[in-house]
């Protein structure tokens, strides 16, 4: 039967497998949505340009009448131009009736003789004014039920000819447009840009109209057609959009479930790997050294774990670590670390007081066994005289404000182990760090020390980690040193210690006293670079 810990592990990759299956649909979802308003958009767009089109041709005509009209027969007798009138009302598209206007009187008419009708008991403007007006109307003295529009071009204020277009040619192309329902189309004349309506259209409930609107107005005449896509149509496109790319999803959903699985059952054989590299002595421990910058002597070594896998190599600790935060095996690994360091102790050896600094977690410093593995180390420690043990806890996760870790640092620092912030500032809250600690080192992260001679704002940072370090009389040790100018100018600032590729890189314990004897460091002051076997 697996244990619980196997159970809760193979949950969460069945989890894991289950969201990055699905992940590709999670993603498509808005981008299908926002592609079938962007196709409903565009069929909105284009059947409003197609209606406009077909608007202005049917006003062209009656524009080209109204003006034929308005420059040849206005003024002359109604007798001499009414066969006129009525030929081109027959002949001629669109028109319900033509006539001619005086003092804002229609005299002569293409359909009625000897009528005189007030302009104002046709048209809402009441009135004919100069050039060319378009107007919605509810009807006309032949039709008084059915809406038309009123095409007028005036010579002058109250004269001029006027044309009646029937409504429904207007009609019947919203009712083409619309294809069946799939488009509420709607119409405006006039500088009011007054709607066309139709008495029989209904009024649609407020859920079927959609929010995708393109409206196409008309350069040559006061018309502007706004096009609105039904909420129907919108999602007949979402559904041809799914079908379209259904294929496509398909295999990106099964692609995603197997690489998520690959990754997690690659993360739960490292897992495996690991406890097994410990059992192989796969791990070991490269020590890189720390240089006191005021005198340029050797003043201990930091230990860094190192896995080389049977079959993929060298794994980098940034991959491995987390790894092991994440199963549960930080606290194993830690352990390991510690009778790693003991064992090479002896081969080290290092000098008297030499700081010897091991990176600890917050996980295995809540617990109440890690006093004991500690004290463990320090009974190896003292075999072979006063060596510093710096305990350097990282601020890759947060540190328990708890009553067993305030215990455990207080046992700890009465036997005489130090306390170092690790990679200070890019972590979690590195205030609030120095206070549970009550630290006595300060690491400052490469990032800040690649700074040194730059104008970006970690340069600032940097001086304000130093003097903050400086008020809380905290000793600093310089992470990843790797110039002349860079020591030199921590040295000058009073950082106490550093460490990085500029005094040596991480070796293995066998090789730290070749490097003892080789290294000499210019004196403080000068910029030379040091010697390194």
């Amino acid at each position: 039967m697996p244990d619980r810990q196997t159970f809760k592990r193979r949950l969460w990759g069945t989890t894991l497998t289950i969201l990055g299956t699905l992940a590709p649909i999670l993603l498509i979802l808005p981008l299908i949505t926002t592609e079938a308003r962007r196709q409903a958009a565009n069929e909105a767009g284009i059947t409003a340009a197609v209606v406009r089109k077909q608007i202005e041709n049917i006003l062209m005509h009656a524009e080209d009448a109204t003006h034929s009209l308005a420059t040849t027969s206005l003024g002359r007798p109604c007798e001499e131009v009414r066969n006129r009138l009525m030929r081109m009302g027959t002949l001629r598209p669109y028109f319900r009736s033509l006539g001619l206007v005086q003092d804002n009187q229609i005299y002569c008419w293409s359909v009625y003789t000897d009528i005189t009708t007030p302009l104002y008991a046709i048209s809402p403007e009441g009135e004919i004014g100069p050039g060319l007006t378009i107007t919605p109307v509810a009807g006309t003295l032949l039709v008084p039920d059915r809406p038309a529009v009123q095409v007028s071009y005036g010579r002058a204020a109250g004269s001029g000819a006027v044309a009646f277009v029937d409504a429904q040619y207007l009609y019947d192309l919203k009712s083409a447009a619309a294809r069946d329902g799939l488009y509420d189309i709607e119409i405006l004349l006039g500088k009011r840009r007054l709607p066309l309506l139709d008495a029989g259209e209904r009024e649609r409930p407020a859920h079927e109209v959609g929010d995708e609107t393109q409206v196409s107005s008309s350069r040559a005449y006061p018309v502007d057609v706004r096009v609105t896509v039904l909420n129907h149509q919108i999602d007949s496109f979402r559904r041809d959009i799914w079908h379209n790319y259904l294929a496509f999803l398909v295999l990106a959903c099964l692609v995603c479930g197997y690489l998520t699985r690959r990754y997690f059952d690659r993360r739960m054989t490292l897992a495996t790997d690991m406890r097994k590299g410990m059992r192989n002595g796969e791990f070991h421990l490269v020590y890189q050294p720390l240089v006191e910058l005021g005198t340029g002597a050797f003043s201990g070594v930091e230990a860094l774990l190192r896995w080389n896998h049977p079959s993929a190599g060298p794994i980098r600790p940034d991959l491995f670590i987390p790894v092991a935060e994440e199963n549960g095996l930080i606290v194993e690994l830690t352990r390991h670390v510690f009778a790693l360091a003991a064992a090479d102790l002896r081969t080290l050896g290092l000098p008297p007081h030499a700081h010897l600094g091991l990176n600890v977690c917050a996980q295995h410093m809540a617990r109440t066994d890690f006093v004991d593995d500690v004290e463990a180390l320090l009974r190896r420690i003292e075999g072979l005289g006063p060596i510093t043990l710096v305990l350097e806890v990282t601020e890759r996760a947060a540190l328990p404000d708890s009553e067993v870790v305030r215990a455990n640092m207080r046992r700890l620092r009465e036997r005489g182990v130090q306390w170092a912030i690790d990679d200070f500032g890019t972590g979690h809250s590195s205030l609030a760090y120095i206070e549970q600690l009550e630290a006595d080192f300060l690491k400052i992260d490469r990032a800040f020390v690649n700074s040194v001679g730059t104008d970006a704002v970690s340069a600032v940072v940097l001086e304000t980690i130093i003097t903050l370090a400086r008020k809380l009389d905290l000793r600093m040790v310089a992470e990843g040193v790797e110039t002349a100018r860079q020591s030199a100018f921590l040295r000058a600032h009073g950082v106490q210690f550093g460490q990085g590729y500029y005094y040596g890189r991480p070796m293995r314990a066998r090789d730290l006293g070749a490097w003892r004897q080789a290294f000499v460091l210019d004196p403080p002051g000068k910029d030379g670079a040091p010697l390194v076997a």
